[in-house]
Order: C-alpha cells, then structure tokens, then sequence
C-alpha cells in the first residue's frame, strides 16, 4: 500500500466517523488531504470503492486479532483468547470498532453485511461466526451449558458490545485499566449463568 493510499484511507475512516457515509465525498477527502481529487482516482474507483476498503481495512484488522486466539490449546482458552483479543482490538484500534460496530454504514439495516460487496460481506459475517464457532466447541466440550449456539453468541457479543460501546463513548469515568478489570468481571459474571449447573 503506497503512502498517499495509506492516507486517503486514515482521512477516509476520520471524515466518515465525523459525518457519516453523506459526508465523505472524494473532494473532501483531497480537500483534507491537500491534493487533487484526481490523485484519489488513481487509488481508489469512486466513493464507493473507498468506503468498502475502509470497511474491509477495519475487518480485515479484526478478524486479524480474532484469529490469533485460535492459538489456545482447548475450547476454553480459545474462546476466552477470543474475548481477550476482542476487548484489545476495541481499546487499540477504536476507530476501526466504531466504523465496524457503531458508525452508519453500509451493513444493511439488519447489520447482516447486505450493503456490501460480496467478498466483503462474507469477511465480515465471519468475524460473527467466529464467536459461534467458539460457543459451540465450548458446549461440546462441557465447558458452557449446550443451548442455541448462535442465540448464546448473540447474547455474548451484545453484552461485550454493550460494555465497549458504553466506555468508547466515554460514558464512564474510567481509565483503561480500570475498564479492562469492568469488562472481565462483568464478562465473568454472564459466563456464570452460561455454564453447566456444578
């Protein structure tokens, strides 16, 4: 990825969290950037194709930090390699969260990718089906309570949602440390209720 493309895409993803998908437009983004909306051309077809590489830049990194966790030896850690590696990307790459989780986007109404390319739209249901496959294996293994895998994910990932989303608008008066040791207490006390009865 050459510099100025690297560029384009950061002021991009800034000028999208700021105004939404209305207020990006390639003169903008030159305007910002101090060059031609020609020079943008040359990287990138039209504000559509920027838009969905800066959606498939920030799932792309996601997924990046999701499948690392893949490295834990039995269900167990992987999936809480998993919650660990969602918690870091949230707090390292915050602007990436927001265009992937909170911003308006191209998603579809239903947040099931349906505004999206193909490709893209596959790269970031999978990111979903990650959690699910997780849950799954960790209820095969005993570890939680075997019920519907993807209706637990969904529970799972509104709760994690819920907590960063919380935090990343800047809701709470907390340092990351002090944010990192509410997400795992709180994440713990769901888990909980999701394991098998001793």
């Amino acid at each position: 990825m050459t510099d100025l493309r690297e560029r384009i895409l950061e002021c991009a993803l800034d000028l999208y969290l700021e105004d939404g998908p209305k207020g990006l437009s390639m003169r903008h983004v030159g305007e910002s950037l101090g060059v031609s909306a020609t020079a943008i051309y040359r990287h990138y077809r039209n504000k559509e194709d920027l838009l969905n590489n800066v959606m498939g830049e920030a799932v792309k990194v996601f997924g990046s930090y999701l499948f690392a966790s893949l490295s834990g030896k039995t269900p167990e850690e992987r999936f809480n390699r998993g919650g660990e590696a969602y918690l870091n990307f949230a707090l390292e790459k915050g602007k990436y969260y927001e265009v992937i989780f909170m911003a308006p986007s191209q998603f579809g109404a239903a947040g099931d990718g349906s505004g999206l390319p193909e490709a893209l739209r596959a790269q970031s249901m999978a990111t979903f089906q990650f959690l699910v496959d997780r849950v799954q294996e960790c209820m095969e293994s005993g570890y939680l309570r075997k019920a519907d895998a993807q209706a637990v994910s969904m529970t799972i990932w509104a709760h994690t949602h819920g907590l960063v989303s919380i935090y990343l608008a800047k809701k709470w008066s907390l340092d990351e440390a002090g944010f990192r040791r509410l997400f795992r207490e709180s994440t713990e006390r769901l888990m909980h209720g999701l394991r098998p009865a001793p």
